[in-house]
């Protein structure tokens, strides 16, 4: 990533403005040769900024890929149904769930799924704590998951969710279990891997059918070898990882907030059932509105066999996950939960003492840009088509960790003795910068922030440091000790 392009041209050569400071048209050939410093100097920033932050995020996305192995291999006693026979009624398993924890309150349910590979699958009761506080993840504290044998209706373990290795892996991805004040850093280096990706993809770029064969032949051992890698490789992946860097950027905190804004003005957010039921009648002297206190159904297990059995024939197949009103007088929500492929997600709401579906929200009813950033974002967390989505990644992180340890690599061969083997100037950027590559870089910035700020700051850190290095040189001459 940092320093691993050759741009075939001095550091007198990047200069071909005029002193006067107005834009001149150049010869042609005159702007590529100019070009290329000013690109090969955004790499190595890119790869400078972006590489320590990236060889963490590939590890960790790895890791975070194959979460479901994990968990499995860490619990695999409490995920894992062994009796024989048929599943007690799902109120039942409830019960032995909340029996662990009586005050807590029921979040969902997800009851074993019948087409479980040999039927072993546990039904899962999450349950919260009451007075529950946010940690530094945002997340509620203390929310635990208990699993109970569908056959025996007895309780085979149970997870705390901060600690299931899907959110401690997810924690550790994004922020190195720091917490949220860290994430910007990811956001950063996500921001500056685009960059590295475009100026490296256009400074790889062979001129000519020679050139594109000699760019995938690997050369002697050395510096020329190692460059050669790191093209061909980036090359070759620069599409998946360009989609890889930006699913992820859709959910960060500032770069996503145009996804957010984007789906507000388009009215494009992700559908949601409704949960308002019919008001019953009041009876006299009664007003008919609904209580305002947060609390769960007066007894929940008794209205979830007939919610479970709604589901079943409304459609719901696989990983279903049932919701309990939040309060009384709304409707139980009940959907799959399976992102491998998202047009079978469909959502309900239940009139827990009908039984009766009363509304009902499918992939059909999604806007463009909410199919397109759920695709996007099941696709990040290797969700999507499941163990094939999981290779697919686990292929592009070791190439992205590949990527990265063959430029610096090829810095640490290219650089001088005792130099740091910074590429040439890139001379006054607004003069030199072709107007499109200029445009381009602006629109960039816009949608990327933190990608805006770190670079305004490099240019004023630059000049500033040209300051000084004029003021020096002025005073030795002035004092008689320059040359």
């Amino acid at each position: 990533m940092a320093g691993e392009h050759d741009s075939g041209v001095t550091a007198e050569e990047a200069d071909t403005t005029p002193r006067s400071g107005l834009r001149r048209r150049q010869p042609r050939g005159v702007g590529r040769t100019a070009l290329r410093p000013l690109l090969w100097r955004l790499h190595f920033l890119g790869g400078v900024l972006a590489a320590p932050i990236v060889l963490s995020l590939a590890i960790t996305g790895i890791l975070f890929a194959w979460n479901p192995q994990i968990e499995q291999a860490l619990h695999g006693k409490a995920l894992t149904a062994v009796a024989d026979g048929p599943a007690q009624p799902l109120s039942q398993q409830v019960a032995a769930a909340t029996a662990t924890h009586p005050d807590w309150t029921v979040s969902t349910v997800t009851p074993a799924a019948p087409q479980a590979p040999g039927g072993e699958q546990t039904t899962g009761v999450t349950l919260t704590p009451p007075e529950t506080e946010p940690d530094r993840f945002d997340q509620p504290r203390g929310v635990t998951t208990v699993y109970v044998d569908p056959a025996s209706a007895r309780v085979t373990g149970s997870i705390v969710e901060a600690n299931r290795p899907e959110e401690w892996l997810r924690n550790l991805h994004s922020s190195w279990r720091l917490g949220t004040m860290a994430t910007p850093l990811t956001e950063l280096a996500a921001s500056w891997v685009l960059v590295s990706l475009l100026t490296g993809l256009y400074l790889w770029w062979p001129r000519s059918r020679r050139a594109l064969r000699r760019a995938f032949r690997f050369r002697r051992p050395g510096r020329a070898r190692w460059r050669s890698l790191h093209g061909a490789l980036g090359a070759v992946f620069s599409a998946g990882l360009a989609l890889l860097v930006v699913t992820g950027l859709t959910w960060t905190e500032y770069a996503g907030s145009w996804i957010d804004l984007a789906k507000s003005q388009l009215r494009s957010d992700a559908p949601a059932v409704s949960t308002q039921l019919a008001a019953a009648p009041a009876t006299e002297g009664e007003p008919a509105e609904q209580s305002d206190v947060h609390t769960t159904t007066p007894d929940p297990l008794t209205d979830i066999d007939r919610v479970a059995t709604t589901a079943e024939e409304a459609g719901l197949r696989g990983v279903v996950e049932l919701e309990p009103p939040k309060q009384p007088g709304l409707a139980w929500t009940a959907g799959v939960d399976d992102n491998r492929w998202p047009v079978t997600a469909t959502s309900l709401a239940v009139d827990p003492d009908s039984g009766e579906v009363t509304d009902r929200v499918g992939w059909d009813d999604y806007p463009v840009l909410a199919k397109a950033t759920t695709l996007g974002i099941d696709f990040h967390q290797a969700q999507l088509f499941g163990t094939v989505n999981r290779i697919g990644l686990t292929v592009l992180a070791a190439a992205l960790i590949v990527l990265v340890l063959a430029g610096y690599r090829t810095w640490w061969l290219r650089r001088p003795s005792g130099g740091l083997g910074v590429p040439p100037r890139m001379g006054p950027l607004l003069r030199t910068a072709p107007l499109p590559l200029l445009l381009g870089f602006g629109l960039l910035m816009v949608a990327l922030p933190l990608l805006a700020v770190s670079f305004l700051v490099y240019l004023l850190l630059e000049r500033l440091g040209r300051t000084l290095r004029g003021s020096g040189r002025r005073t030795r001459t002035a004092t008689g000790t320059g040359e």
